[in-house]
């Protein structure tokens, strides 16, 4: 992420060098440099996000848990159908989970692999419309998952019994500048995920069949 932002500000002070030297000696006293920027207010924008995420997993069944960070990735097309109202959907994925500060033999971490949909509603408050309120709803597919005991390295050969599918709800703010957006996004899953299936070799506590949500906290990046 540091090598992005480096390579996105070494292109603009190019571009404002090489704006200065042409100012200096081939233009005229009464001619104006233009510089171009991606105009934000475009009714039509195809782009690319990228960020990092705390997650973890609440509700009744899992204990201890202290969230775990991971990274996601997702393009995008964001249409502005009104001066203050866009609508941005989105195809991309995600790594989640949860770590737990459990006992020896207990459970330690489980690690979950999502491929997202989103689809959010933004609201620009300012008179610039840079700054957005955003809200939606997000659809999630589990393409893996796996479960550690905390005596072991390795995650264990059996994989523990989720539901594939998981829809949360998304809250947040974005704001954009002429380069990049910045946005922060909190996301909460709205279904239960557990199948009241053992855990893989039988890792305690027991499972007794209570929920189990997924929750995130997203900072991101739109190019």
């Amino acid at each position: 992420m540091q090598k992005i932002l480096f390579t996105i500000l070494l292109f603009g002070s190019t571009i404002v060098c090489y704006a200065q030297q042409t100012d200096s000696t081939n233009i005229g006293e009464n001619e104006e440099v233009t510089f171009f920027k991606p105009d934000n207010s475009d009714p039509l924008k195809f782009g690319l996000k990228l960020g990092i995420g705390y997650s973890g997993l609440s509700g009744t069944e899992l204990h201890n848990a202290i969230g775990r960070i991971g990274i996601n990735g997702s393009a995008y097309l964001r249409y502005r159908f009104n001066p203050k109202f866009s609508i941005q959907a989105e195809f991309g994925a995600s790594f989640r989970g949860s770590n737990f500060n459990n006992n020896p033999a207990e459970y330690s971490s489980i690690r979950l692999y999502y491929l997202d949909m989103p689809l959010m509603l933004s609201y620009a408050f300012d008179k610039t419309k840079n700054d957005f309120v955003v809200a939606g709803l997000q659809y999630s597919y589990l393409v893996s998952s796996a479960f550690y005991i905390s005596t072991n390295a390795l995650p264990e050969p059996t994989s523990p019994s989720f539901n594939k599918n998981d829809c949360s709800a998304i809250l947040g703010f974005q704001f954009n500048t002429p380069f990049v957006g910045f946005q922060v996004l909190g996301k909460y899953g709205l279904l239960n995920l557990n199948q009241n299936q053992p855990w893989p070799s039988a890792a305690q506590p027991a499972n007794n069949g209570g929920y189990i949500n997924n929750f995130s906290l997203e900072f991101n990046l739109l190019f």
